[in-house]
């Protein structure tokens, strides 16, 4: 008898069923017998009629029954399915045994909890790489304070352990700014105020600010700007932002004496603006990865965060970044909507010229 058990929703309905059933045999019995031709008294005619009126009914409560043993069903998996993933379990679909409503319901119920499983996977993830990357500085740090502490170096070695040790603190914290960036982008609470952006005079004030790395790393950076402005509509203090993001990237991955070219310019009503190197390239293989966080492409350094904020920020702003590259070249280009005035002026693209 158990596996006839119904549920509260199968209870509610088989009566409905049977109350529906029982309710057209009525009205049926009432119309024929009370008010049509049979009311002469033909009881042979009134006795068919109750009977086809009970077996209406118990074909309806069979029918009920059985309709309602299945919804129930469903919903019961549905049930189980959702106290396994609050308890943390991707990984059990529920089967999809109907294609009504409650089917639908199961495949909506699927997809959802396939993207909660790549959630979970990403965060465990991103956990990982991100103890990873903190682990190594921080024990590079202990095994020279160590050092200092238990040898006696020389003022040439004393040195050289504060300059790696300034260089780990300087890793370290990048990498902290950077985790924090994308922990502030995941939880939505980067706000992006929009205004009318000069890529031109970000690009010459970003490009000043690694001057002098450019000269330690031996390298050249060449500005290459329109005569008319190019005018975007975006956040300016994330487009330096994401320009930093591009030049950093170029010089920690490109050999030293390594020339890197900065252009903006505007084309099909959007403003872009691209860092380019004549590096050795990147591998197609790698250009779909890029952008993901923690991959880094070589052994330069880095810690693979810095291309994931600069793309999540170009998408706040209604833009992207994208990559291009070949044996001797790569270039990001961030592109952003233009400012609507500058829309209008000119429908034609601004080609850059090279300045000092």
């Amino acid at each position: 008898m158990r596996r006839f058990r119904l549920t509260t929703l199968g209870n509610r309905i088989t009566v409905i069923s049977v109350a529906i059933s029982a309710g057209t045999a009525l009205l049926i019995y009432v119309y024929t017998v009370a008010i049509g031709g049979a009311a002469s008294g033909l009881g042979a005619v009134k006795g068919q009629i109750l009977l086809g009126g009970a077996l209406a009914v118990l074909i309806a409560a069979a029918a009920g029954m059985y309709y309602a043993r299945a919804a129930g069903g469903n919903i019961r998996r549905l049930q189980d399915a959702a106290r396994k993933v609050a308890d943390g379990n991707f990984e059990t679909p529920i089967p999809i045994s109907s294609a009504g409503q409650l089917g639908q319901l199961a495949r909506t119920f699927n997809e959802m909890q396939r993207r909660l499983a790549e959630l979970d996977s990403a965060r465990k993830q991103f956990i990982a790489n991100a103890s990873h990357e903190l682990r190594t500085p921080i024990f590079s740090l202990g095994g020279f304070v160590e050092l200092l502490e238990e040898e006696d170096p020389s003022p040439e070695e004393r040195a050289e352990f504060v300059h790696t040790m300034r260089e780990q603190i300087v890793r370290l914290t990048k990498l902290t700014a950077d985790l924090l960036d994308l922990s502030q982008l995941d939880a939505g609470a980067v706000a992006m105020k929009s205004s009318n952006v000069d890529l031109g005079s970000l690009a010459r004030e970003v490009t000043r600010e690694f001057g002098p790395r450019a000269d330690r790393h031996g390298s050249r950076l060449e500005l290459r700007t329109p005569d008319l402005p190019v005018i975007a509509s975006a956040d300016p203090d994330r487009v330096r932002q994401v320009i930093r993001i591009l030049l950093d990237n170029a010089l920690t991955h490109t050999p030293e004496g390594t020339k890197v070219t900065v252009t903006t310019y505007s084309v099909n009503r959007r403003a872009e603006l691209t860092v380019s190197d004549d590096g050795p390239g990147i591998p197609r293989r790698a250009h779909s990865r890029i952008f993901e966080r923690f991959y880094t492409g070589d052994s330069a350094g880095g810690s693979g965060l810095g291309l994931a904020i600069a793309r999540e920020l170009a998408q706040r702003m209604e833009g992207h970044v994208a990559i291009a590259s070949s044996k001797r070249f790569t270039a990001f280009t961030l592109d952003l909507p233009r400012a609507r005035a500058e829309a209008t002026k000119s429908p034609t693209s601004l080609l850059p010229r090279a300045t000092a």
